[in-house]
């Protein structure tokens, strides 16, 4: 009987401590989830917020950069909205056509900011800006190649 108790204890004893390692884990994507639950202006002012600690603004370029950062929010939001329309909840699969397509307005989008910031920001500014976003493109491309060697369960 002694046994049998022992046994019982030691069992839970485990489950539970191996459930509270469980919830010790970090998630994986914290930052991701994060941005999900975050309205759109409230990721519009976290990219305003971001924008001024990097490339020190000054009060009259943020409040001429706001609009701009606004309109491109609202406009993913609207690509993002229109590709989880259908299948429930999960992006349309694209076409290769579809999807230079779409690369190609992306880029023409990308030139027009550019060119509204590059007359708010001074060059020096717009120089660090650029080097950012280069970087920022190299850490999203290292995560997807990591991503894709992993394997699948």
């Amino acid at each position: 009987m002694k046994m049998k108790k022992l046994i019982i204890a030691a069992l839970l004893i485990i489950g539970f401590s191996s459930y509270a390692q469980g919830q010790n884990q970090p998630e994986k994507k914290s930052n991701n989830g994060q941005r999900e639950k975050m309205t759109p202006e409230q990721r519009s002012q976290a990219q305003l917020d971001k924008l001024t600690t990097e490339l020190k603004l000054d009060v009259k370029q943020q409040e001429q950069i706001k609009p701009i950062i606004a309109e491109q929010t609202a406009k993913r939001e609207a690509m993002r909205a229109e590709r989880m329309a259908s299948n429930d909840n999960k992006p349309k699969e694209l076409t290769k056509e579809e999807r230079e397509a779409l690369k190609v307005k992306r880029t023409e989008e990308k030139v027009v900011v550019d060119n509204k910031l590059k007359a708010i920001l001074t060059p020096e500014q717009f120089k660090k800006m650029k080097e950012i976003e280069q970087a920022n493109m190299e850490k999203m491309r290292e995560a997807r190649e990591a991503r894709g060697n992993q394997p699948q369960e």
